[in-house]
C-alpha cells in the first residue's frame, strides 16, 4: 500500500475539483459518510442506539467531514452534540454548506416535537476561553467523540484557544476513557512528519478514519510511538484511481503476501551450491557474541555455505560454538581483534567464491580494526552489507564510504545512533523526518539503507523507491536483533533475491519470528539467538499462510 504526503493529497484534491469535475461537497459527503459507515462496524447496535456522541468541528474542511458525520448519526437516531468552535458565519464553502444543512434538521425536527425541544441533537458553539466550563461539561457527558478539530493541512504549531480545547479533550478522555475516533488525522499531528504540533489527541484513541490516502506521518515519529497505523482505517472517499496513482508518493508498506512470494518455496533438487556462500567478517575480544549471532542468522536464513572470519584468538571459541558455520581464523597479531594483516589474509584465502559478504558486527573500534576495514573494504567486489563497527569506522571517513559504493552494491544498517554519526544529524531531528533524511543520504552516497528503530525504513541507492517495515515486537529490544538482520540479509542476497528484495524479507522475517515467539516468551527475553534459530519455522509459517494451507 502506497503512502501520501499532504502535498500529494492536495494535489490530487485539486486536479479532482479542475480535471474531473468533482465537487468540494462532494468529497465531503463521501468522507462523513465513510466515516459512518466504519462506526456501525466499530460497535454494536446496542451500544450505539444508547451511546452520547460528541462531535467537535474546527473550521476548516476537517470540520464540515464533521458536520456531515453529525447528520448521518443524527438521522439514524443517534444522540448527537455538535461542538462549533467558531462563529456560524466564519465557516465557508461546502463547511458552511453542512453547517446550514444541519441547524435546519433541528429547527424542523424541533416544530414536530411536541413536548420539548430535541433533546437527541445538539449544536453547541464553544468559541472562547469562557466557554471551556461549557465544553467540560459536555466532555463529562460523552461517550465517543469524533474529532474534526484539524486536518491533513495542519503545519504550524498550535497555541492559544485551539490548543485548550485539544489539551482539555486529550486530558478527559484519559481520565474518562471515552473513545475518540479522528477524521482524516488526530487533532495536532503533522501528517508529514509524525510529530504533535504543540497540542494533539493522544489519548484512547479508537480508531483514526484517514481520507483518501494513508498518511506517511502515520509510520514515524511521535505517531509510530503511538502505534497510531494499528488504529487506521482507510476510507475511500472515490477519488480518482488515476489521481491516486499519479501522486502516491513511491512509499510503500512492506505487503506480507509479497514477502511469502520473495521467499516461495525451494527446490527438491537443490543443494548448497545453488543458495550462495555467505562470508560474515565479525567479531573482537568481547565481542565474540556478535560475530556467532549474525553468522548463525545467516545459517538459518539459509545461505548454502557460511563462513565466518573472526581473529584468530577468538577462532577456538567460535569452532566450539558452531557446528554448520565454518570458521577462519584470521591474522589478528595475537591481540584478539582485527589488524590490517588481517585484510591481506581474508583477500587472499577468503574471497574467492564467495557470493555476499557482511562485515562489522562486534568487530570494534581499534586503530589497527580501522586500517584493516579500509584495506579490506578496496578488496571486495561482491555485495557487502555492513553494520555496526564498520559503519562507526565509516562515520569518520564518508568518503571512503561513497567509494566503496562507487565500486560495488553496499548495503548499510544503521540505528538512528548511528545514523546520527554518519550523517552529522541530530538522532532526533532525524526521528522527526526520517524518510527525506534517509532519501537525501542515499542519493548522496549511493548507498542501499535500512534505517532501525521500532519500525524499519528500507532505501534503494537512487532514493526512488522507499518500503517501511511497520510491524512491532517488545522481543527486539534486546541486544543482538541487528546482528541477526545484517546475517539475514546476506543469506538472503546469496539465496538469489535482489537486494532490495533481501532486505524487505529480512526486515520483515526478523519481525515475524518474534511475533511468533511471543507465546512462548511473552515480552522479553527469547533473545536474538532464539530469534534466528526460529527463522525457518517462521518464514515456513509465512509461506503457508499465504498459500492458504492449513497449519498444524
Amino acid at each position: 500500500m502506497e503512502l501520501y504526503f499532504s502535498n500529494n493529497l492536495k494535489k490530487i484534491d485539486e486536479e479532482s475539483y479542475s480535471v474531473f469535475g468533482y465537487s468540494e461537497n462532494m468529497l465531503m459527503e463521501n468522507s462523513g459518510n465513510g466515516c459512518f459507515r466504519e462506526i456501525l462496524k466499530t460497535y454494536s447496535s446496542k451500544f450505539l442506539l444508547d451511546a452520547r456522541f460528541t462531535v467537535v468541528c474546527g473550521k476548516g474542511n476537517n470540520g464540515g467531514d464533521g458536520f456531515v458525520l453529525s447528520r448521518y448519526l443524527f438521522n439514524a437516531g443517534f444522540i448527537v452534540k455538535t461542538v462549533i468552535l467558531g462563529e456560524i458565519n466564519s465557516y465557508k464553502g461546502a463547511s458552511e454548506d453542512n453547517l446550514n444543512i444541519l441547524i435546519k434538521l433541528i429547527e424542523k425536527t424541533d416544530k414536530v416535537e411536541t413536548n420539548e425541544k430535541n433533546s437527541k441533537f445538539k449544536i453547541i458553539k464553544i468559541t472562547g476561553e469562557n466557554d471551556i466550563p461549557v465544553l467540560e461539561q459536555i466532555l463529562d457527558e460523552t461517550d465517543i467523540l469524533a474529532d474534526a478539530i484539524f486536518g491533513v493541512g495542519l503545519n504550524r504549531g498550535i497555541s492559544g484557544f485551539f490548543k485548550t480545547v485539544i489539551d482539555k479533550i486529550n486530558d478527559k478522555s484519559a481520565i474518562r476513557k471515552f473513545d475518540i475516533l479522528c477524521i482524516d488525522v488526530p487533532s495536532g499531528l503533522n501528517a508529514d512528519t509524525g510529530q504533535y504540533m504543540g497540542a494533539g489527541i493522544k489519548n484512547n484513541i479508537k480508531k483514526i478514519f484517514t481520507l483518501g490516502g494513508l498518511k506517511a506521518g502515520f509510520f514515524i515519529g511521535e505517531a509510530e510511538k503511538l502505534l497510531l497505523n494499528e488504529k487506521t482505517v482507510l476510507i475511500d472517499i472515490n477519488q480518482p484511481l488515476w489521481l491516486l496513482k499519479k501522486y502516491a508518493s513511491k512509499i510503500k508498506l512492506i505487503n506480507e503476501k509479497e514477502i511469502a512470494g520473495f521467499f516461495g518455496r525451494r527446490k527438491e533438487t537443490g543443494t548448497k551450491f545453488d543458495y550462495g556462500h555467505l562470508l560474515v567478517i565479525a567479531g573482537s575480544r568481547g565481542k565474540s557474541g556478535a560475530a556467532y549471532i549474525s553468522s548463525y542468522a545467516g545459517l538459518k536464513g539459509g545461505a548454502g555455505l557460511v563462513t565466518l572470519a573472526t581473529p584468530s584468538g577468538l577462532n577456538n571459541i567460535m569452532e566450539e560454538k558452531t557446528c554448520e558455520v565454518m570458521t577462519y581464523p584470521v591474522t589478528d597479531d595475537n591481540l584478539g581483534f582485527f589488524t590490517e594483516n588481517g585484510a591481506a589474509d581474508i583477500a587472499k584465502n577468503l574471497l574467492k567464491g564467495k557470493t555476499a559478504a557482511v562485515i562489522g558486527p562486534g568487530i570494534g573500534l581499534k586503530e589497527e580494526t580501522k586500517k584493516f576495514l579500509y584495506k579490506l573494504l578496496r578488496e571486495i567486489k561482491t555485495p557487502i552489507v555492513l553494520d555496526a563497527d564498520a559503519l562507526n569506522i565509516l562515520s569518520e571517513n564518508k568518503e571512503f564510504l561513497k567509494e566503496t559504493a562507487k565500486k560495488t552494491d553496499v548495503i548499510i544498517t544503521p540505528h538512528f545512533k548511528e545514523m546520527e554519526r554518519l550523517s552529522g544529524i541530530d538522532r532526533k531531528d532525524i526521528e522527526k523526518d526520517t524518510l527525506n533524511i534517509g532519501k537525501k543520504f542515499v542519493k548522496e552516497f549511493g548507498v542501499y539503507l535500512i534505517l532501525k528503530s521500532s519500525s524499519m525504513f528500507i532505501f534503494d541507492k537512487n532514493s526512488e523507491r522507499i518500503y517501511v517495515q511497520y510491524g512491532h515486537s517488545p522481543l527486539l529490544a534486546s541486544g543482538g536483533s541487528g546482528d541477526v538482520l545484517s546475517g539475514l540479509v546476506g543469506s538472503l542476497i546469496c539465496g538469489g533475491m535482489n537486494l532490495l528484495d533481501a532486505m524487505q524479507s529480512a526486515a520483515f522475517a526478523l519481525y515475524y519470528s518474534a511475533k511468533n515467539l511471543e507465546g512462548k516468551y511473552g515480552d522479553f527475553g527469547a533473545g536474538a539467538v532464539k530469534i534466528a534459530e526460529n527463522i525457518p519455522k517462521a518464514v515456513n509459517k509465512l509461506i503457508r499462510n499465504n498459500e492458504g494451507e492449513a497449519l498444524l
